[in-house]
């Protein structure tokens, strides 16, 4: 009875996924007399739904995103696409959801610009707080070393180092 049960469900699942790719060719076949559906959408949602793997933790690419960097060790700009992967960053502000929070969150982020051009800043706002975060760094020690050298401008002294999704030029 159990062997019953689980070859039906696996056939339920089978045919569901099948629906779904149906649907999409069905949406995507030309017939005369009728308008034309174009379904754009990432690769990845389309492997989903095909039943050709589950998401995914990998990097994501975002082909149009040319973009130039400076190479925080080297001062070497860097051309190249940017890949979103986990990392670390820097919090060096977290406040309320008013407006003097978020000038307090921006003023951060200007005063880490001007003394470390080489961190990129990004201030945020997630729901009910908002927050400026520094740098890009793959690991932890790199974002260790730059929390002291914030730390030592007199910036963020109850900064802390948070995991987040950081972006990388490959």
């Amino acid at each position: 009875m159990h062997k019953l049960f689980c070859i039906v469900v696996t056939l339920a699942f089978a045919a569901a996924m099948n629906a779904q790719t149906a649907f999409i060719n069905k949406l995507t076949k030309r017939v005369d007399g009728q308008g034309v559906v174009t379904i754009t959408q990432d690769q990845r949602l389309t492997d989903i739904i095909n039943g050709k793997g589950r998401h995914q933790a990998t990097p994501s690419t975002d082909d149009k995103s040319q973009q130039k960097i400076v190479d925080e060790e080297s001062g070497v700009q860097q051309t190249g696409k940017k890949t979103k992967v986990r990392g670390f960053r820097i919090q060096i502000y977290w406040g309320g959801s008013q407006r003097v929070h978020q000038a307090k969150a921006q003023q951060a982020a200007e005063k880490v610009s001007a003394l470390f051009p080489e961190y990129q800043t990004y201030t945020s706002f997630e729901s009910p707080h908002w927050r400026c975060r520094v740098g890009d760094f793959t690991d932890r020690q790199k974002a260790w070393d730059a929390l002291q050298k914030l730390r030592g401008a007199g910036i963020g002294q109850d900064a802390m180092i948070v995991r987040s999704e950081i972006y990388i030029y490959q």
